[in-house]
């Protein structure tokens, strides 16, 4: 018969075991890890699955040779599967999120907080960004400004095309004009000077310009891309010249080179927009989700 003292110590060795054991077992089956280029397949096999939520995702790698230099990827494992995507976009302090479990995103959340990530945006579909949100303010981190808009969809043979041929592609001296043109959406100096890093977001070829006088009067983007789709955003005309159908034309000429691509194209609008949604519904878009863009201070 054992002793009580060697009774004691055997059941402390099952327990310290039983411990490593489920340790092990939550490591093997349960991870999340940052990212690095050795996993960029990886990641897009992921974001594929999912095309249209992750083209910001899928965008990255088509807008830069090594993204991995300004955002960070993570990712969550179950039995060594990807099963969630978090990424924070350094050049515009945006996170965004893909997972079909709540408790991945509270990861990811936790995480990016971890790392002292200043978060200035969060823009996805409804049902990843509110989790989101709502795991951000459990952190004491509040948007000041939610919209909630909606994804529209636009196939080449539903286009009713506005464009006249005077939009034009822009190119690298093209930069300071479309900044310009920011500020003065923004109702900032026209000629206020932004950081390095807001110019580097502007990717000048992806840009479709409407000109007068040298000076840019409208403008919209492809801000999002994939093998399937382009996104388009980035959409302004100058207060001067509003209401003459400037967005429908830039709009136009942006989708007129993508469908020759063989890409759909998409875009995202706030629901309060009306004159927006009335013009894009003229071109033909058609709604197909929901959305959230939320900023914070």
């Amino acid at each position: 018969m054992r002793c009580e003292p060697c009774r004691a110590f055997f059941c402390l060795v099952r327990l310290v075991a039983n411990y490593f054991q489920q340790l092990n077992f939550r490591n093997r089956h349960s991870m999340l890890r940052e990212l690095t280029a050795s996993d960029q397949q990886l990641i897009l096999d992921y974001a594929y699955q999912h095309e249209l939520e992750n083209m910001f995702v899928i965008g990255s790698f088509e807008f830069s040779d090594n993204p991995f230099e300004f955002n960070t990827y993570l990712g969550y494992f179950e039995n060594d599967v990807l099963t969630g995507l978090g990424v924070y976009f350094g050049l515009w302090n945006d996170i965004t999120l893909h997972a079909e479990s709540t408790t991945v995103i509270d990861a990811f959340v936790d995480e990016f907080v971890k790392q002292n990530r200043p978060v200035k945006y969060v823009v996805a579909f409804q049902r990843h960004a509110l989790p989101t949100l709502d795991r951000l303010q459990q952190h004491g981190i509040t948007p000041i400004k939610v919209r909630e808009q909606t994804l529209y969809l636009l196939e080449q043979e539903n286009f009713h095309d506005c464009s006249t041929g005077a939009e034009v592609q822009g190119t690298s001296g093209d930069i300071d004009g479309i900044i310009r043109l920011g500020n003065i959406m923004d109702e900032q100096p026209a000629d206020r000077e932004v950081p390095e890093n807001e110019r580097a977001r502007i990717v000048p070829e992806y840009e479709w310009l409407l000109k007068q006088d040298g000076e840019i009067i409208a403008k919209a983007n492809v801000h999002g891309l994939s093998r399937h789709y382009a996104q388009v955003g980035g959409v302004m005309t100058h207060p001067a010249h509003q209401e003459k159908g400037y967005a429908k034309q830039t709009v136009s000429a942006t989708c007129r080179h993508w469908f020759a691509r063989d890409r759909q194209i998409t875009l995202f609008v706030n629901n309060d927009n009306t004159p927006a949604i009335r013009a894009y519904t003229r071109l033909g878009f058609q709604p197909i989700g929901e959305y959230i863009h939320a900023e914070f201070a």
